[in-house]
């Protein structure tokens, strides 16, 4: 009987918060801010920025420690999470985009789609020195594993896994693990799952 109470109140912990987070940002954001049906967080979601941030169906943002931040700096700006996608302490920066498909994992991990900065050495004196972006695409079941990093003009083909403390600085083919810095392909998941079925 203690469990099912349990599961009660946390039931009705979730649906609280969640209802209050979202009835923030659709009062400080209107429809810049698209909650999918079955959304669920605490209070450690920050939305940021001029942009669009669209959740599917069914996305999982509540964070232990560290927080949500999702930053869609111009209004001409769309981050878009796909349906039954998993934030635990993600940080989503975006000056051109960042498409997440649908089931996918995210650790705590840094997806930013800029520089900030120009790289040009008169980037000091020149404020008109072009900074480079471009979007960041990661398709469907993908798993970010944590402290992970994914730069601009990235794309994360679908079934990948990207290992703990990666840098992703280039495209990842699809149904592989990456690790280090710079990831690089370490096995293919069909290798990986023979792996897993010698050792059973």
């Amino acid at each position: 009987m203690l469990q099912g109470l349990k599961a009660v109140a946390k039931w009705a912990i979730v649906r609280v918060l969640t209802a209050y987070v979202v009835a923030k940002y659709r009062l400080l954001r209107g429809d810049r801010v698209v909650f999918g049906p079955g959304f669920q967080t605490n209070r450690k979601l920050v939305i940021k920025g001029a942009g669009r941030v669209i959740f599917g169906a069914n996305v999982n943002a509540w964070a232990h420690e560290e927080r949500n931040v999702i930053i869609a700096y111009d209004r001409d700006v769309t981050i878009s999470i796909g349906s039954n996608v998993r934030l635990n302490g993600v940080g989503l920066m975006a000056k051109r985009g960042i498409t997440i498909g649908d089931n996918c994992i995210l650790g705590s991990t840094l997806l930013v789609d800029t520089d900030f900065h120009s790289v040009r050495r008169d980037r000091a004196t020149n404020p008109h020195a072009p900074v480079l972006s471009a979007p960041i695409v990661v398709e469907d079941n993908v798993w970010l594993a944590g402290q992970t990093v994914v730069l601009k003009g990235v794309t994360i083909g679908a079934n990948s896994v990207v290992g703990f403390r990666a840098v992703v600085t280039r495209d990842v083919p699809s149904d592989v693990i990456v690790a280090g810095n710079p990831a690089r392909v370490v096995r293919s998941l069909e290798e990986e799952t023979q792996n897993l079925e010698l050792r059973t």
